[in-house]
């Protein structure tokens, strides 16, 4: 069996037996193994496939992400301003919005056509896939609608607008998600990718009730993942933070998977969610993966799997993207317990 095949029979809930393992995101931690710089590797799309295609031949993970950690260039194409950080994923500079969404809801989505990070990170995302994609899922990246809506509206008055000023959010999220198909439509057509993978972190329980979640959130990230399956590919789905309060509304978006934060209880979810959603994770990537050794890694990845792959519909991953210090030797430590 090839290492993709074991991650799709996973995602179709028929991998009893099979326990696959794998990375999650990864971006800001391959730029720093290789000490390069995310503004130079993004420039030269072959340096970049390659960067991503060396790394997982000493890694060995069944997905590999294009694309991480370059989650806000989608905002900075319409109009953002992108600052680099000497450690980390680069930030937008500010929000898009002044005062309304009218300021940007009205922009052609496809001005992205036109942006060169934009085109070299699809032109890398095909490299890759070209190379390895017979044997691995290679997926793209990019934040969920609630999260980008947020990133270009700024943060805390778009949290303040989901009390007062609702159709400001509504706007904005109706854009955002046709951003988000802008971005991945040619991907998917051209089948380059046979995944998507949304990060949405300011959907997390920290920040969101699941009532919010229901109103604003859900109505735009299940038609989303539904677009996505009318082109054939699955959906890794990642919340950050304690969902646990909104188990059964991110089943409902129908996404292949949904990657839980080291923060949920694995047995809970399992228990509340199997046999309707894959679930992966959910190794603490900074107390365990990123401080500890790699016997106590391959005691909280085993202790992953005895909670939650009973049945199949388990993948065993770090509970949130990789912080860039976790040695090689713990990663291989996580990805040794497949089971498959």
């Amino acid at each position: 069996m090839k290492p993709k095949e074991a991650i799709f029979e996973a995602f179709e809930l028929k991998s009893a037996g099979r326990v696959p393992a794998t990375v999650f995101g990864g971006g800001v931690w391959t730029i720093r193994h290789w000490q390069n710089q995310f503004g130079e590797m993004i420039a030269d799309p072959r340096a970049y496939a390659d960067m991503i295609i060396k790394t997982n031949e000493e890694l060995r993970s069944p997905i590999v992400y294009v694309g991480s950690g370059y989650n806000n260039y989608l905002a900075a194409a319409v109009g953002g301003k992108i600052k680099e950080r000497p450690l980390g994923a680069p930030d937008l500079e500010a929000a898009l919005v002044k005062e309304t969404a009218d300021e940007i809801v009205g922009t052609d989505v496809t001005v992205i056509e036109k942006d060169p990070v934009i085109q070299n990170i699809r032109e890398a995302a095909r490299m890759v896939a070209k190379d390895i994609g017979d044997e691995v899922v290679v997926s793209v990246t990019t934040w969920g609608p609630f999260t980008l809506a947020g990133q270009m509206y700024g943060v805390e008055p778009f949290m303040k607008a989901t009390l007062k000023k609702k159709d400001e959010v509504h706007k904005m999220l109706d854009f955002a998600t046709r951003l988000v198909k802008q971005f991945y439509t040619p991907l998917v057509e051209e089948k380059v990718i046979p995944m998507l993978s949304i990060a949405d972190p300011t959907g997390s329980g920290d920040l969101i009730s699941d009532r919010v979640f229901r109103t604003f959130s859900l109505p735009y990230l299940k038609p989303l993942i539904g677009w996505a399956k009318e082109h054939g590919a699955y959906t890794w789905l990642h919340i950050c933070g304690n969902t646990t309060d909104k188990l059964e509304s991110i089943a409902e978006t129908g996404a292949s998977c949904f990657s839980l934060d080291y923060k949920v209880d694995m047995a809970v979810a399992k228990q509340r969610l199997g046999g309707k959603i894959t679930l992966a994770g959910n190794i603490d990537p900074v107390s365990v993966l990123n401080q500890k050794s790699p016997d106590d890694v391959r005691l909280a990845g085993q202790a992953c799997i005895d909670a939650a792959s009973a049945d199949g519909g388990f993948i065993l991953t770090s509970g949130c993207d990789l912080p860039p210090t976790i040695s090689m030797d713990n990663l291989k430590a996580m990805l040794s317990l497949a089971q498959i």
